[in-house]
């Protein structure tokens, strides 16, 4: 829509429209400004995309004080990738398990992403946590030590299979405000993480709801692997923010 015809379509507006309008025009006239933390990623090396995926958040918040969710983050990501030209799945086509969409930034090879938010009250600013990675309802029939080794082995095996990353929007909030986020953080979280679980020996699932260290290649624990067994998911825990990579931050005034 060139802006001849926008202005001819706002001529028909009721004040009611024109008066929402306004609001998102204001609030696009002062978005929050992205500080890039990673130059040069796949991500932050289109300052199109970029600038997008601000103007949406700040479009978001002309109308509301809750922070962008999941569902309203997968849509902004979509929009903003095909604003710039990439081809990404289209909602509800996705056919592989854990996996939310794809994506094929310019020449770049395709990128099977998890997608996550969270606007939890005291977010770390040093550590990452994932509530739940993925169900798993083998966590609470599995008796033997053995078999929780196997299933979880199996399960991590199949999921670094199809997921390259999982990028989350974290949504960081004041501690006197229940709603209002005053920071947004995009972090990336590389599959590669979970790749010492495979040589984890027994010993280290004896309990019935064990703590997996994920190691880096120094054998340092950068990440937990917890298994849920009350509710049976695999939830992970205190993941270092060094290990993964933070694309930028958008903070709201």
């Amino acid at each position: 829509m060139t802006l001849e015809e926008l202005k001819a379509r706002l001529d028909s507006f009721s004040p009611a429209k024109i008066a929402f309008v306004a609001t998102v025009v204001e609030s696009l006239s002062n978005p929050s400004q992205a500080n890039i933390r990673s130059q040069g990623t796949w991500l932050t090396g289109v300052p199109e995309w970029i600038e997008y995926f601000g103007l949406a958040l700040s479009v978001h918040h002309a109308a509301t004080t809750v922070p962008l969710g999941l569902t309203s983050f997968e849509a902004v990501f979509r929009n903003a990738c095909s604003h710039v030209g990439w081809p990404v799945t289209p909602p509800s086509s996705a056919t592989q398990r854990f996996v939310d969409l794809s994506v094929r930034a310019g020449s770049g090879r395709a990128r099977h992403l998890s997608l996550k938010s969270t606007a939890a009250k005291g977010l770390s600013p040093t550590t990452v946590h994932i509530s739940k990675l993925t169900e798993a309802a083998w966590i609470q029939d599995t008796r033997t030590p053995a078999a929780r080794r196997q299933a979880t082995l199996e399960l991590f095996a199949a999921y670094q299979d199809v997921v390259t990353s999982i990028l989350m929007l974290r949504a960081f909030r004041a501690e006197d405000d229940d709603q209002a986020p005053r920071l947004y953080q995009l972090v990336e979280i590389p599959g590669g993480l979970f790749d010492s679980i495979q040589h984890e020996p027994l010993a280290a699932f004896q309990s019935d709801a064990p703590v997996i260290p994920c190691r880096d290649a120094d054998g340092q624990t950068i990440a937990r692997v917890a298994l849920d067994r009350s509710d049976a998911k695999i939830t992970v825990r205190s993941i270092q923010l060094d290990a993964c990579t933070v694309h930028a931050e958008w903070a709201r005034d």
